[in-house]
């Protein structure tokens, strides 16, 4: 039986609900400029770099944004996002996760986290997830950003596995996208209809479990 020898996970939406607070600090950051930023907006530029997150909302708004308002913009995203981030709790874990990562440890198969987020190290800490991982990538570390493949690549480097023997984790198109050239086994959790390009798409973090992953990875692995 060919075994999974680790695990990379995107980690807003799929170790964490902090996709809440994204469309909060966006929200907010936007509204003065006359920017309706919506719901669906949201869940479509998941994993998406704040700066580019302002560039297309501003676009998709019908204006042309300067390069030094849209810095700005982005820092102030960041800061009310900072903000946010301290009413997070173990609570915000997603359902099921914290008992999928424990089997995942138990069964020494070894974890990364590949997050756009450049705070991901201490969402990981107030949510009590950072035991888990041995690796979170720093996108500042990083030449591109999602949807290009360069930090499930580099994930995977570090932990010294094969692509055939890693599983990449993803609830976004643009992290998604960049797992599919990769060669690893993916799950795509989540209503996004990108997801449906996954080697297994599962509508939520309930359906995790370590059988059921090997059971989808002996079919892929063939």
């Amino acid at each position: 039986m060919k075994t999974i020898e680790a695990v990379i996970f995107d980690m807003d939406g799929v170790l964490t609900d902090t996709m809440p607070l994204y469309y909060e600090a966006t929200r907010d950051t936007l509204l003065p400029f006359g920017i309706d930023y919506t719901w669906e907006q949201n869940n479509r530029l998941k994993g998406i770099s704040r700066r580019e997150t302002i560039r297309t909302v501003w676009k998709e708004a019908g204006k042309k944004i300067e390069e030094d308002l849209e810095i700005r913009l982005a820092e102030e995203r960041n800061r009310r996002y900072l903000q946010l981030m301290d009413t997070l709790t173990p609570d915000h874990v997603l359902p099921g996760m914290e008992s999928f990562l424990k089997e995942l440890k138990e069964n020494g198969i070894r974890m990364a986290v590949a997050s756009s987020s450049r705070n991901a190290p201490e969402v990981l800490k107030k949510t009590g997830l950072s035991w888990a991982f041995e690796y979170t990538i720093d996108p500042l570390s990083l030449t591109k950003g999602k949807p290009d493949p360069e930090i499930f690549q580099k994930a995977r480097e570090l932990l010294g596995v094969e692509e055939r023997r890693c599983v990449g984790i993803e609830d976004g198109e643009a992290g998604l996208r960049g797992l599919l050239e990769t060669g690893m086994f993916t799950v795509g959790i989540g209503s996004d209809p990108f997801m449906k390009h996954a080697d297994w798409p599962i509508p939520s973090t309930l359906e995790l479990t370590l059988t059921a992953l090997q059971e989808q990875y002996q079919k892929w692995y063939g």
